[in-house]
């Protein structure tokens, strides 16, 4: 098989590989859709997220969907049967699993992430109940986005948004989109965006936002508390890891409001304005992935209550990988989430 081999820095090779054979309790899968992520061009560009390094060589790509292609023993799912894929194999057994903190086990093997090699490969043997099957109605497109929605869904889960709560995210790329849909979908009254890049605005207003703008128009914080009646909102979401989205984070919240950090910084620190912090009580919340939602999500598209296949706007064979990554990486032709198909469309 052919895999995606992160020979260096900015440096991807396409490299011939052992197929591999599923053990016990274990599938191997046909890739079908995998997203190019933003932590896939983190660790593409710079080598590492905080602790977690490179060591070359590495396969990245954690957002995936694929059709069962061969099965070990003990194992329900047939060849044929078409799956959207959890990437985090958890130990199920450390104090945090057993807390129902899946997402911080601390034997975590999170696919595409150091030494864990990722899956932007032909075929990926997977552990069995990492692979939820989908229905017909479903694309394998759909299924591979079903991880970043995730995301948004366990940043919505941990503010619990509510029927008529309002809510502001700094940051309209693919996760900060994600979190729109999420909160719209748990009920949420009013969804305040914003970025930089004009497209992504627009993007946010088809994707069902209330409110956008660009911070390089204005003051951010002016504009939302003009719209909240001085209060702010119940819930900020920085979906961009950058100062300026958490210094929004917190000045845009209303007292005994909540703030979620989703994004990734590209920098080890950010600073807090701990006095306004402080003085509304401001209840914070750092996510990390996300915990067990992939059933849900599931139900959610399968159910058309979130449609997350706009979010699919550009698809690359496993050749032209390299051009994805620089697509994503300079935010060109109004790219929300790059696919890559290692064996086609299936």
């Amino acid at each position: 098989m052919k895999s995606a081999v992160l020979t260096a820095l900015r440096k991807i090779e396409i490299k011939d590989m052992p197929l591999p054979e599923p053990g016990t309790g274990e599938v191997r899968l046909k890739v079908a859709a995998v997203g190019v992520c933003g932590s896939d061009v983190h660790y593409h560009e710079e080598g590492r997220i905080g602790s977690q390094v490179v060591k070359f060589p590495q396969v990245l790509g954690h957002e995936p969907s694929g059709v069962v292609d061969a099965v070990g023993a003990g194992v329900k799912l047939k060849p044929g049967d078409r799956v959207a894929v959890e990437p985090a194999n958890h130990c199920g057994k450390c104090v945090y699993c057993q807390r129902g903190r899946q997402n911080l086990c601390l034997e975590m093997k999170f696919l595409g992430t150091p030494p864990i090699d990722g899956i932007f490969s032909q075929y990926r043997v997977m552990p069995e109940h990492c692979c939820f099957p989908i229905s017909d109605s479903m694309s394998l497109t759909e299924a591979s986005l079903l991880e970043p929605l995730g995301v948004g869904f366990h940043a919505v889960n941990l503010a619990k948004v509510g029927l008529g709560d309002t809510v502001a995210v700094f940051g309209s790329g693919p996760i900060g989109l994600v979190t729109l849909l999420a909160a719209k979908a748990a009920g949420a009254a009013k969804v305040f965006m914003t970025d930089l890049i004009p497209e992504r605005l627009t993007f946010a207003l088809k994707t069902g936002a209330d409110y956008v703008m660009n911070p390089s128009d204005g003051d951010v914080v002016e504009w939302i508390l003009d719209n909240t009646g001085g209060l702010g909102v119940d819930v900020t979401v920085d979906a961009a890891g950058k100062q300026e989205t958490l210094d929004h984070c917190c000045l845009c919240s209303r007292r005994g409001g909540k703030a979620v950090i989703v994004g990734i910084p590209s920098v080890d620190r950010l600073l807090l304005p701990l006095h306004e912090v402080r003085r509304r009580e401001l209840e914070m919340h750092n996510a990390r992935r996300s915990n067990g939602e992939m059933k849900a999500c599931i139900e959610l598209v399968a159910s058309g209550r979130i449609n997350v296949k706009p979010l699919a706007t550009h698809f690359f064979p496993l050749e032209k990988i390299s051009d994805a990554f620089s697509l994503v990486h300079n935010y060109a032709d109004g790219v929300i989430r790059a696919i890559i198909q290692p064996n086609g469309e299936l």
